[in-house]
């Protein structure tokens, strides 16, 4: 195979574009297609400071890579945050990472430490909370990541979830019949309420493309999934989703441009509004309700909480 770009030794081959590109060429393209993402959603204005949540596995790391490749071109300036879970044996896996990828870089890092912060951990969680660990998990990632962004000066969150994550979550939300999590899947939303902008610039990029990347930039990242996940049905969505992407390349794409252009404009009024949000009570975050699910999970844990003044 000859690369389409430059005529060279193609070491890869995109069968939804059927495109054929080198290592350097294949590096160029993924980093043009972030930058039109972040352009066409207007993710990041000019002179903002983007602080992307890094996990250490391979989507955050990648992203940070590449916003970190990207920064003086879109303007921005780069940190990351990192959230150090408490889970044993793995904790400590991707927080090495996560400090090992932003010292080759230079982008500062932040780790905020749950049971330092917070007072539990999430195999607290896992031992005491009669709750899916996952679902709890995400809940409890949401929270101290706008909260610490925000702390911050972050005008904006970044996540590293890609096309399949984000198709994956349509299934299931669609699935539950959950209305108002379709409506919030979308590339950007908006600051306000407390929030910060929370965007998603790999959200028109296959996953394959973000490890081939990852793999190509010499991308360090922790490779074993967290102990929790095993089980989790986002795997069987996401497997359902290659079925269908080999059988029809470049369904994906289709699935989530229909999704987003023609679904998604009939959700919005599910989604509520920063005025439809009150204070919790306890930590005076954002809530829909007087006791945020945050501040719920670590009084099932047994944390001693304060009423926020």
């Amino acid at each position: 195979m000859k690369c389409r770009a430059c005529g060279g030794e193609a070491a890869v081959r995109l069968e939804y574009a059927n495109l054929q590109l080198c290592r350097e060429d294949f590096l160029r393209f993924f980093e043009r297609r972030v930058a039109r993402t972040i352009k066409r959603y207007r993710m990041l204005p000019r002179g903002a400071k983007v602080v992307v949540a890094l996990s250490g596995g391979k989507d955050s790391s990648a992203l940070l890579h590449v916003l970190w490749r990207l920064r003086s071109a879109l303007g921005v300036e780069v940190e990351a945050l990192t959230v150090d879970l408490g889970i044993g044996g793995y904790s400590e896996l991707y927080v090495g990472a996560a400090r090992a990828l932003c010292a080759r870089l230079g982008v500062p890092l932040r780790v905020v430490s749950l049971e330092s912060e917070y007072g539990f951990t999430v195999d607290d969680v896992a031992r005491r909370v009669r709750r899916a660990v996952c679902s709890a998990c995400g809940t409890i990632k949401r929270y101290v990541l706008n909260r610490e962004a925000r702390r911050a000066g972050g005008y904006a969150l970044a996540t590293g979830h890609n096309l399949d994550d984000t198709l994956a979550a349509v299934l299931q939300a669609y699935v539950r019949g959950d209305v108002g999590a379709l409506s919030k899947l979308g590339p950007a939303l908006p600051p306000g309420g407390g929030f910060v902008a929370r965007v998603k610039p790999l959200i028109e990029t296959p996953e394959g493309d973000v490890r081939l990347y990852a793999e190509y930039a010499g991308i360090e990242y922790v490779r074993v999934k967290c102990p929790y996940s095993r089980g989790a049905t986002s795997y069987t969505y996401k497997a359902a989703l290659d079925l269908l992407e080999r059988e029809h390349p470049g369904i994906k794409f289709q699935m989530l441009r229909s999704f987003l252009d023609r679904l998604q404009p009939a959700l919005a009024g599910a989604r509520p509004s920063a005025e439809q949000l009150d204070k919790c009570t306890v930590c005076g975050e954002p809530s829909r309700s007087p006791v945020c699910q945050f501040c719920r999970i670590r009084r099932q844990i047994g944390v001693r909480l304060r009423e926020h003044g």
